[in-house]
């Protein structure tokens, strides 16, 4: 069977969109495209992202584990106000909202109800993330990112100089060689 083509310029464009999931150690920048409030089984709050990096490469699920069920602090809440300092929020305010993200039910995006934090959400940011691989529930190795740090996209100061009102940026080069 011989068929012609009539050329789709649509489609022509769309196969440029590659859909690359960000899944290496480094630094990016972007937007953060979700920021949904996420709780584990034992009561533990967090605060869970997707990022999209200006190349079009995204990462979801990228948590940050806040407080334990008792209220405890945890680590990550530093980095959850260092992202706060850097994209120049004071206040984060629970909000009912819609999210995209993976439904691993259905194998493609879906939109859910959530609650969110809607002054970070689209915010442009930059962010160290690192590759940790860990032991999945059937005994396979997995791979996923970890926010280990943020910066201001445009001067490349990080929490700290912001906060010390520093003008060149000095941190950042250093927490970049400390992820290789």
């Amino acid at each position: 069977m011989s068929r012609s083509y009539t050329l789709d310029t649509k489609a022509a464009s769309a196969a440029d969109n590659i859909v690359s999931r960000i899944d290496q150690t480094g630094k990016y920048v972007g937007t953060l495209t979700r920021v949904e409030i996420v709780a584990s089984k034992q009561g533990t709050e967090g605060v869970e992202f997707s990022f999209k990096a200006d190349d079009g490469a995204t990462a979801d699920f990228l948590t940050l584990w806040t407080y334990k069920a008792s209220g405890e602090a945890l680590p990550s809440l530093k980095t959850l106000n260092a992202m706060m300092t850097v994209v120049r929020v004071k206040s984060l305010t629970p909000t009912q909202g819609t999210v995209e993200k993976w439904d691993s039910g259905t194998g493609q995006r879906g939109k859910f109800p959530a609650t969110i934090f809607p002054e970070l959400t689209g915010k442009r940011i930059g962010l160290l993330l690192q590759r940790e691989e860990y032991e999945k529930r059937d005994n396979t190795i997995g791979a996923k990112v970890n926010i280990v740090g943020c910066f201001d996209p445009e001067t490349e100061l990080t929490a700290s100089e912001i906060l010390a009102r520093k003008t060149e940026p000095e941190t950042l080069a250093k927490m970049v060689a400390a992820l290789r």
